[in-house]
């Protein structure tokens, strides 16, 4: 630990002060305002080392960070909720003093181009159950949260809406485990539940798509069964409850008449997927490293690719491309050695300080696809993810652990590069681009 940084050991056990302030007391909902405080003992001196943690409306808000030696310490609060907030801090022992910011609501200005949809790819399983904090590369801005939450949903929500994105695509496919619905399904299903409600309530959001997984989680080649009772349960479940529930309409993402249901494939495949039917849905594949497993040859959509890969329906090129991928970050197929991870490999692709997104934009100004998928949002774990520049997340991150100097986040560097990119990207498209509001 470098010698500026606090000592968290050697912190001022007891707090006596907590003086705090904001730089706006006025802000649009999913904006952020900066909260300073300064933290001092019973006999005045500074409270060094302090773990601050703030709370909005009486509720616990964000990432907490430690006071610096001059017992000071500035947190980011992103304020999704509209209307009065009141602002606390709190820790060793003490409650600051509370300052309101009114948050307003704003409209967002998202191109939405039916022929050149623009969706991002979102994990909503954060929670007491299934994805547990402790092993992320990066602090998200709102700490370690849950995403049962609405208020975390809401405000994933309005960066999104930044952003333009035009659908989400909700990960479940690691809820067949074991018999639907497990424990983790059901943690997912409460999430899910948080979720449609929210955006039954809001005036701009997303489209929602589901992928989903194989039974057991397993799936090899086009000779493993693919389907079972668990996976029907989930199915029959989902299009019960959120996409034919008539509280829930025009919040799934409908293509060809029909909801869009994305299948995957369980990791890099080469054999020709399954032959699934159900009248009730689109159903399309998702693999991944096209480039070497070629599955885009068969009409599989992409998690991620090195390069990014067109994926045309059935083939027909006259149609145009169907869906393409483009990633911040991938790992390679394979590790180089045993015991290694994936990410340490030569032809694994770091973040490279936003130069290898740049650089996968460029295929997609090239093929325009109708379905774009952007890799990805808030994984946060590892092994799937590695360190600060080897991971393929953008959720927006502390630049610093708390109460550390140490680089460890990329801040909003990957929303505001998403937001240009999209941006220059319809302006590409610009003929049939209509307006959002």
């Amino acid at each position: 630990m470098a010698a500026s940084e606090p000592n968290a050991a050697a912190a001022t056990a007891t707090v006596k002060v907590i003086a705090l302030s904001v730089n706006h007391h006025r802000v649009f909902d999913g904006q952020c305002v900066v909260v300073t405080a300064q933290a001092k003992n019973a006999a005045g001196a500074f409270a060094v080392g302090v773990r601050l943690r703030a709370s909005v409306n009486g509720r616990a808000w964000c990432a907490p960070q430690r006071t610096s030696r001059a017992g000071v310490v500035h947190l980011l609060l992103p304020l999704p909720e509209v209307g009065a907030n009141k602002i606390t801090l709190a820790g060793g022992g003490a409650v600051s003093n509370s300052v309101m910011v009114t948050v307003k609501r704003r409209s967002f200005h998202i191109i939405t181009d039916p022929n050149h949809l623009i969706g991002m790819e979102w994990e909503i399983w954060f929670g007491p159950g299934y994805a547990r904090w402790g092993r992320e590369e990066a602090m998200p801005v709102l700490g370690h949260y849950s995403s049962l939450d609405p208020r975390v949903l809401r405000q994933q929500t309005l960066w999104f809406n930044k952003m333009g994105i035009n659908f989400v695509e909700v990960d479940w496919t690691n809820n067949l485990t074991q018999p639907f619905p497990s424990p983790a399904a059901k943690e997912c299903i409460a999430a899910n539940k948080v979720l449609f409600h929210l955006y039954r309530h809001m005036r701009q959001h997303p489209k929602i798509v589901f992928l989903m997984g194989p039974e057991h989680n397993y799936w090899m080649n086009h000779t493993t069964p693919y389907t079972g009772p668990w996976y029907d349960a989930q199915l029959n479940y989902v299009y019960k409850h959120f996409i034919d529930n008539p509280k829930y309409k025009g919040l799934y993402l409908h293509y060809r008449g029909k909801p869009l249901l994305n299948l995957y494939l369980n990791g890099p495949r080469s054999a020709r997927p399954p032959k699934l039917h159900d009248p009730r849905f689109t159903i399309r594949y998702v693999g991944a490293w096209m480039q070497t497993t070629h599955e885009n040859r068969y009409g599989v959509w992409s998690w991620y690719d090195q390069d990014p890969q067109p994926t045309y329906f059935h083939g027909d090129k006259q149609d145009g491309v169907e869906a393409m991928t483009v990633a911040c970050g991938y790992p390679a197929v394979n590790a180089p050695g045993p015991g290694l991870n994936n990410w340490l490999a030569p032809d694994a692709g770091g973040k490279n300080y936003g130069q290898t997104y740049r650089t996968q934009w460029r295929a997609a100004l090239r093929y325009r696809p109708r379905f774009l998928f952007l890799c990805q949002f808030n994984e946060f774990e590892h092994p799937d993810e590695y360190d600060n520049n080897l991971n393929n997340d953008m959720e927006p991150t502390l630049l610093s652990p708390p109460g550390s100097r140490r680089a460890g986040g990329w801040g909003f560097e990957y929303v505001n590069l998403t937001r240009r990119e999209i941006a220059r990207y319809h302006a590409a498209c610009a003929p049939r681009a209509k307006v959002q509001k």
